[in-house]
């Protein structure tokens, strides 16, 4: 009764914190950012986007951007608190430098130590934020294999790692696409096919749709500036609605095909020398005959023309003027003004996908100060597949996919285990009976503590519940839990198993370290060391503790989220099961204690002081209903599984506690045996006593 009043205590807490805290991460100060921030570079001025400062470089010119990831991309660890990152990164994407500022990773924090985290994150200098990056699973050097670079990964440490990555990432492609001129990512590798030395005629070119024609009347403009104080401001007051304000071509001239059937032959001679040094720019032919004209009189060669604009997928390209000699070859329109424009494959301009041209016009107001007004013409292009060779670009795995690719091997293994003791558990009568039970069991816990716990670190902690929590409370998302889907796949096996057995499958089964309690107590066994004997009352007091740890946790990671790493350590798990007792003493000393006192009294520490084991009790009491098979006669008068059960989980009326029931089955065996059950030994015996009387009234009535 005592531990049904705390579990209610510990829902009703539950769901007041839900409705009430919200937590929010301490920020980080200016002045921490700029001390982070590597010579000669300095830190700049705050943008618009908070989390975000200009990156000045040695000569006070900016260079990049800093930014802080935590108020751009928040993704929460699994302490609930996102892993804080500062990036540097320059203005054509490539990442400075990437440096921890802060997190509540629990392996980091007091298991594995920083350092390894803080060498992982230095693998990011240098590298493109366009680069498809994965992460991998071991610790060591860079690798690659084709476009996809693989970045090596912390052991033990493999969730928080690719939150980290993500988190990095995520941050500076969002601060590319709105801050940086030119940038998109890459969608597909587009190269040039081979030179065939064929060319086209104009009309050709333009019957093909290799050169296209946009147009825009006065009137059309007219009409974009109708509604503001330019409308009386036009400079062609006596051209009619229906002249040709914009009168364009415009040809994709990068191919040698291309670029043949529309140059002469100095400006084509030009055009060679440049792909020579530029061949990853795409060179546009455009040729203006109405009033625009496409340039102003300030105009300077080879630079950015201003009234020209270029943007794909709603972000900016950076487009110029590639300075080629004008140079039209006969039969082209020549009629106006031409020049030839730049776009960089590199920065993520595809060709082969729409991409819109823009054309900005201006009005003036006023002769001493004049007040510019303007409007943008846009049209669309797409440049012919039939010349390149479209190469769809490797991207990065999802985090998912990356966690599932990374651990395929580990992730079959763990369903087939899970998969055979569900069976053995749901069966469990068909499983008692056989002669080699308790070696079937014994193998199984080591297979839990061997392969789930020390090598696929699957270990379920009571940080996972807490994190999600925070973060649910906190209206952010769960996504924290994709890292890790070795953890989470016990966590959705185990969650099922509330309905159906309650805590039993995990804490009787799939626990590691309750597994290492029950090894290390069935060796004690075998050298006969005696055992502490706990009466009923201390008992049902000392299982109450469980769940006043457990409300403890809850009100440190609401009340004082800072100390929640050291509040964990409650749990001996990350030290004898995440980094086996290679720790501080004091950690490995608590831990080897929660083992041995499992010798005197077996598995103490899951059955009093466990947090995970009481949230693991609340979650039981979703079951649906009884599983261990009980009798009549059970507890009334036979009291041989009360006495046997190692979890004193069994009432003097012979009913199961299934709060505190671990689900070892000792009393299906003691039920399914009919040299153990008392009530099977009489019936037995009852059976023969009727035989043998039969028999013998048989002999005195023959006689």
């Amino acid at each position: 009764m005592l531990i049904r009043h705390i579990s209610q205590a510990c829902a009703i807490f539950f769901i007041c914190l839900f409705l009430s805290i919200n937590v929010s991460a301490e920020p980080v100060s200016e002045e921490r950012i700029a001390s982070e921030v590597i010579a000669p570079y300095s830190l700049g001025e705050k943008t618009e986007t908070k989390g975000v400062w200009e990156l000045l470089n040695g000569g006070g010119a900016k260079g990049g951007y800093v930014i802080e990831s935590e108020w751009l991309k928040p993704l929460p660890g699994f302490a609930g608190a996102p892993i804080n990152l500062i990036i540097l990164i320059d203005l054509e994407g490539i990442i400075i430098d990437a440096k921890l500022l802060n997190h509540n990773e629990p392996i980091f924090v007091s298991g594995l130590g920083e350092a390894p985290f803080r060498e992982f994150i230095e693998q990011y200098r240098g590298s493109s934020i366009n680069s498809a990056i994965t992460v991998g699973s071991s610790y060591g050097k860079n690798s690659s294999s084709g476009s996809l670079i693989y970045f090596d990964g912390v052991t033990k440490a493999t969730a928080s790692v690719r939150i980290a990555h993500e988190s990095i990432m995520s941050s500076a492609r969002e601060v590319a696409k709105s801050m940086l001129n030119g940038f998109s990512m890459v969608q597909e590798k587009v190269s040039l096919k081979e030179d065939e030395g064929s060319e086209f005629t104009w009309d050709e070119l333009v019957s093909q749709g290799m050169a296209k024609n946009v147009t825009a009347t006065h009137g059309e403009v007219r009409a974009l500036f109708k509604d503001t104080q330019w409308r009386s401001d036009d400079p062609f007051p006596d051209a009619s609605d229906d002249d040709l304000y914009v009168d364009l071509w415009v040809v994709d001239a990068t191919h040698p095909h291309v670029a043949r059937s529309v140059m002469g032959k100095r400006m084509l001679r030009d055009w060679e020398n440049f792909k020579k040094i530029a061949p990853d720019d795409e060179t546009i032919l455009l040729i203006e005959g109405g009033d625009h004209g496409l340039v102003t009189e300030e105009f300077v060669r080879n630079t950015a023309p201003s009234l020209i604009t270029a943007k794909q997928d709603k972000f900016p390209l950076s487009i110029r003027d590639a300075d080629l000699l004008i140079d039209l070859k006969k039969g082209v329109p020549d009629e106006g003004t031409a020049m030839v424009v730049r776009l960089d494959r590199r920065q993520g301009f595809s060709p082969v996908r729409e991409w819109d041209l823009g054309l900005i016009v201006t009005r003036s107001r006023g002769i001493l100060k004049s007040e510019i007004g303007e409007v943008e013409l846009n049209w669309k292009f797409q440049a012919d597949k039939q010349f390149f060779n479209i190469e769809k670009a490797v991207q990065p795995p999802t985090p998912f996919e990356s966690a599932i690719y990374s651990r395929m091997t580990d992730l079959i293994i763990l369903a087939g285990l899970l998969t055979l003791i569900c069976i053995v558990v749901l069966f469990n009568r068909k499983f008692v009976r056989m002669k080699s039970w308790s070696y079937q069991r014994s193998f199984l816990l080591i297979l839990v503590l061997g392969f789930i716990g020390w090598w696929g670190q699957g270990q379920l902690s009571i940080v996972t519940p807490l994190a999600a929590l925070v973060s649910a409370v906190n209206g952010k998302p769960l996504d924290f839990l994709l890292y890790d889907l070795f953890s989470l796949l016990i966590w959705v096996v185990v969650i099922i198993s509330f309905f159906v057995v309650g805590r039993a499958l995990f804490c009787g089964w799939l626990c590691p370290f309750g597994a290492l309690q029950e090894l290390v107590a069935k060796v004690a066994r075998t050298f006969s060391i005696p055992q502490l004997k706990i009466s009923d009352e201390w008992d049902a007091r000392l299982k109450s503790l469980k769940y006043i740890a457990l409300l403890g946790l809850l009100g440190v990671a609401f009340f004082l989220p800072k100390q929640l790493d050291v509040a964990v350590e409650i749990e001996p798990f990350k030290t004898a099961i995440s980094v086996f007792f290679i720790r501080e003493w004091y950690f490995a000393a608590y831990a080897v204690f929660c083992v041995i006192a499992s010798v005197f009294v077996f598995k103490a520490y899951c059955r009093y002081l466990c947090p995970l084991g009481a949230f693991m009790a609340i979650g039981g009491f979703l079951r649906l209903g009884k599983w261990i098979k009980r009798r009549e006669d059970c507890g009334s008068p036979c009291q041989l599984c009360k006495v046997r059960c190692e979890y004193k989980a069994i009432k003097k009326s012979g009913e199961i506690s299934y709060s505190e029931c671990f689900g070892c089955l000792d009393c299906v065996d003691i039920y399914e045996d009919k040299a153990k059950c008392v009530p099977l030994i009489l019936h037995e015996k009852g059976k023969l006593q009727g035989s043998i009387s039969a028999r013998h009234s048989k002999v005195k009535l023959e006689s």
